[in-house]
């Protein structure tokens, strides 16, 4: 059975791609699918591609990582992770050409963002290793805020002697303590997007807070497991 070509240009006139489905949602897979699972797509392009020229991407886009050149074996991959606006995840590996991606409008959002999600998913499945570790990467940059916001204060990036903002460490080192049970909400991934949307807010005046797809990837994984109790 051949893979599915779809035109990436809606005149008609542009390049195609082929798509096929690896991981948990190939095919014949036994692995087990929920509400965590992500999709695993392999993309051959014939040219660079804009993004909203995919057709499985049909939703914004919330959160993501590139990486490119990936693996020595497979030099010129690139790798798309995704978040959308509804909590699906979709990871591509794209080859012969590359994914063009609009950069993000809030580029420190947008990592907290992912690393939220990723986070999510790793204690919805039980990992609680990977997943404290993720949370505790999304509280250091609470911290990168907090820091940030005590340079503006100072106008110097140089502090011999702490301030009044070094209360700000306290919030972190609370939640850090939290468990890390996604049940009952909000959960200590709520609580560290509120800490960060609050001090990015107030360095960043025109910032909006965002929980569309971490929202979504809790009520999806949620339904499949109430309790949320990470295993």
């Amino acid at each position: 059975m051949s893979e599915p070509q779809h035109d990436a240009d809606p005149t008609g006139a542009g390049a195609r791609y082929t798509v096929s489905v690896h991981g948990s949602r190939r095919a014949g897979s036994t692995d087990v699918v929920d509400g965590w699972s992500d999709l695993d797509l392999h993309l051959q392009l014939d040219a660079d591609l804009p993004l909203h020229a995919v057709r499985e991407v049909d939703a914004a886009v919330w959160a993501r990582e590139v990486a490119e050149d990936v693996g020595a074996g497979d030099a010129g991959s690139q790798v798309v992770r995704l978040v959308l606006v509804d909590g699906r995840r979709i990871d591509l590996v794209v080859s012969g050409g590359r994914l063009l991606l609009p950069r993000p409008d809030d580029p420190a959002a947008d990592e907290v963002r992912f690393l939220l999600a990723l986070a999510a998913a790793k204690l919805g499945r039980g990992d609680r290793l990977i997943g404290t570790h993720l949370l505790l990467e999304v509280l250091r940059r609470c911290l990168v805020e907090a820091m940030l916001l005590r340079d503006r204060d100072e106008g110097t990036t140089v502090h011999r002697h702490g301030t009044g903002r070094d209360a700000l460490a306290d919030e972190v080192t609370a939640l850090a303590g939290l468990p890390v049970a996604l049940t009952p909400r909000p959960n200590v991934l709520d609580r560290a997007a509120d800490l960060f949307d609050r001090w990015h807010a107030e360095r960043v005046p025109d910032y909006v807070a965002d929980r569309r797809g971490l929202d979504g990837l809790l009520a999806r994984g949620l339904e499949d497991d109430p309790r949320g109790e990470c295993g």
